[in-house]
């Protein structure tokens, strides 16, 4: 260790805020395993907990003991680990995110949750739980200094640097540069610069009635309701021999079946209208509380999106390091005039893990007004001249390739139908034919491509619209695909690979293109990626 190096702990907390984090990964198993074995009468399930806990507890302990980290002059150092001992050497400049979140219990403990990105995987390069805020402050000015000084030495070594941005000429002054220390979160996500969004509650009500995030909490609940036993209890209570709800409710169902069929649809319609509404209100009632004061503010660092009630996250993205740029939009979003935008980043961590806060990086602005979409996208990509772009079409044999997959797929469908319904089927046969058709001419329809501004873009979808933008700057790879029944209608497909690609995001992957203009797109956009550099 260099002398004057001084480690820094976590904060003793960290104990306790580690530990929560492996139980929610670790009870389902812990329960399961636990009912298992006091079923069999191998022992009881709390002593199958209490044995689980244990090294939970051990882990959380041996890394608070171990994990240090320390200022060095061009990087930070993470050592962790007893038996197996792991020391990260992070170079200042490579640090691109520093994502900061905090709970309710973080907010009132003083503490908060770092993740330190780089570009290197899908992961975080670190997770720092829990610091004290003060700590925060001192990582944030620290990494900002590195980057200054390295940018300082870049430019003494003979590259043009612009000295409000410290970024060499030729690239996006969009470096991330943490910002002033800050007393919270709050503050910390409000740097100085532009704000681009902000989401009112009115837009997030919105947004909530939109997206119908209610029927996934409907699903987890259930999920946790049957795991838990809580589905047996409520039985209990409701059709128990000292319930009263249960008779109650077969008397209400009774009546109605016998006041007719349409008595009776009007109830089940009824249902299921309350059900959606039910499951409506959950939706705007999480995305209230999740992204509470929704703002996307540009500042020398980037894009910087803080949100949320309870847990508070502040997310940055460095726009250098942005890959692809999606438009969604939905058949509800298209009714009220909104769209949605997401970004790929180079790096990151993988979307979809608890706490983190790429999903909402990935979805920059979860809302926006459709008038209002040009002037965000030219924030995201500066040399973006307007959105409206000349459509070109796929192959016009597109529709005989898809309607021939979609009516396989009806008939498919259709079929059970006529052993239960006998001639009956024929009509649902045909009206699944009517669609697969529909279908396939609206899918072909809204398929597209277009090359506008050193970019190339691509759509698809019918109802649910998606439209990816792709600089040749971010190209890494090009790939034409043609599978035997391609090469027989001399067609083919192509492909466009960037860096921040996820495994479940919009890509621009044009299906169904005329075999000599395939040839052509592959040959101009490969020599385009060759000709300029790739970027950071």
């Amino acid at each position: 260790m260099p002398a004057g190096a001084i480690e820094h702990r976590l904060h003793p907390l960290s104990v306790g805020f580690s530990l929560a984090s492996q139980l929610r990964r670790a009870i389902l198993p812990l329960i399961i395993g636990g009912a298992s074995a006091n079923f069999l009468g191998v022992v009881e399930m709390r002593s199958v907990l209490l044995i689980g806990l244990i090294p939970l507890v051990v882990g959380a302990v041996v890394r608070y003991l171990t994990f240090r980290y320390r200022y060095e002059e061009a990087e930070l150092v993470i050592r962790s680990g007893l038996l197996f001992r792991r020391e990260r050497h992070v170079p200042y400049a490579r640090i691109q995110n520093l994502d900061a979140v905090q709970g309710v219990f973080h907010r009132v403990l003083g503490v908060v949750e770092v993740k330190l990105q780089t570009g290197g995987g899908q992961e975080p390069e670190a997770t720092l739980t829990v610091l004290p805020l003060p700590a925060l402050e001192a990582l944030r000015e620290r990494v900002r200094e590195g980057k200054r000084e390295a940018a300082g030495e870049g430019a003494a070594a003979g590259e043009t640097t612009d000295a409000a941005t410290g970024t060499s000429a030729g690239e996006p002054a969009t470096g991330i540069l943490p910002e002033p220390a800050a007393t919270d979160l709050a503050s910390a996500g409000t740097p100085e610069g532009r704000t681009l969004l902000h989401l009112p509650a009115r837009e997030l009500l919105l947004h909530g009635l939109l997206q119908n995030r209610g029927m996934v909490l409907i699903a987890a609940a259930f999920g946790l309701a049957w795991e838990t036993g809580l589905f047996e209890r409520a039985s209990d209570w409701v059709a128990g021999e000292q319930s009263w709800l249960g008779p109650a409710v077969e008397g209400a169902a009774a009546d109605v079946v016998a006041a007719g069929i349409v008595a009776t649809v009007a109830a089940i319609a009824a249902l299921a209208v309350a059900f959606v509404i039910v499951a409506r209100l959950l939706s705007v009632a999480w995305t209230l509380v999740r992204l509470h004061d929704y703002r996307v503010v540009r500042s020398e660092e980037g894009l910087r999106a803080t949100f949320g009630m309870l847990t508070q996250v502040a997310a940055t993205i460095p726009l250098r390091r942005v890959q692809t740029v999606t438009i969604h939009e939905g058949p509800l979003q298209r009714w009220a005039g909104r769209v949605a935008v997401g970004v790929q980043t180079a790096g990151g961590s993988q979307a979809g893990q608890p706490g983190n806060a790429d999903p909402h990086r990935h979805r920059l602005a979860p809302i926006l007004r459709r008038e209002g979409l040009r002037e965000f996208l030219r924030e995201v990509i500066p040399e973006l001249d307007a959105p409206e772009v000349g459509w070109e079409p796929v192959s016009p044999l597109a529709f005989r390739r898809v309607v021939r997959g979609t009516c396989f797929v009806a008939t498919i469908a259709a079929a059970p139908l006529y052993f239960a319904l006998g001639a009956w089927g024929v009509a649902f046969h045909a009206a699944f034919l009517a669609w697969a058709v529909f279908y396939a001419r609206r899918y072909v329809a809204c398929l597209g491509w277009a090359l506008k501004d050193d970019m190339v873009w691509f759509r698809s979808g019918w109802l649910w619209r998606r439209t990816t933008i792709a600089r040749y700057t971010r190209i890494q790879v090009v790939a034409l695909r043609a599978s035997p029944i391609d090469r027989w209608r001399r067609m083919a497909s192509l492909r466009v690979d960037t860096a921040g690609a996820g495994a479940a995001s919009h890509k621009v992957d044009i299906p169904y293109l005329p075999l000599d203009t395939a040839r052509h797109l592959r040959t101009l956009l490969a020599a385009e990626a060759a000709r300029t550099a790739f970027r950071w």
